[in-house]
């Protein structure tokens, strides 16, 4: 902010960069450096949550083939009684809100409900406690929820709060292939029980 080349750079900037720059050099002429940097932080944080919240959803996947080919044993297709959905980037307040929704999209409750995760870096308390009461919901209505591709903070998470034994360890799998067949698997042993 105190080169004028890259105050007159900031023209190019985003909309929303430039009026953070702008608020922030208007408040150390007007009022002081101390507060113009606080106010400055605040918002580029309340920005940087808007912009990772933007890029952050939860899709249904309705056929296997729909599934990238990095694992080559991924089966033809998602069985019948088995809802497929993934979460990509960072699953925090911001983005807690999408199991709700996947939750209205579903006309029946399903045998298995299979979570992958595999594109999210990191989960907070809130997606915590949004996966645990969608964990809830799903054991309420007979539905044996299954993640797959957990990556570290999230399964150190899961661990540490005690929910990874809640869903059971045999339903956290580290690849999309394995859940596949884990529903297919409890799909059986259900059907074999009837």
């Amino acid at each position: 902010m105190s080169e004028l080349r890259r105050f007159l750079s900031m023209r190019y900037a985003p909309k929303s960069d430039t009026i953070v720059m702008l608020v922030t050099f208007v408040l150390t002429v007007a009022i002081d450096l101390t507060v113009a940097v606080e106010v400055g932080f605040m918002l580029a944080v309340f920005l940087f949550i808007k912009r990772t919240a933007e890029t952050s959803s939860l899709t249904p996947i309705l056929d296997a083939t729909e599934v990238d080919s990095s694992s080559c044993l991924v089966p033809a297709s998602i069985p019948a009684g088995v809802e497929l959905y993934e979460i990509n980037g960072p699953f925090f307040f911001g983005t807690a809100d999408y199991l709700q929704d996947a939750l209205s999209q579903v006309s029946r409750a399903p045998e298995v409900f299979i979570l992958r995760m595999r594109n999210v870096p990191a989960i907070d308390a809130t997606g915590l406690n949004a996966l645990e009461a969608f964990r809830r919901h799903c054991e309420r209505h007979h539905t044996t929820l299954v993640l797959s591709g957990v990556n570290e903070q999230p399964r150190k998470a899961f661990e540490s709060t005690g929910l990874a034994a809640r869903i059971g360890k045999e339903n956290i799998l580290p690849a999309i292939d394995l859940a596949i067949a884990r529903a297919r698997e409890l799909l059986h042993v259900s059907r074999e029980t009837k």
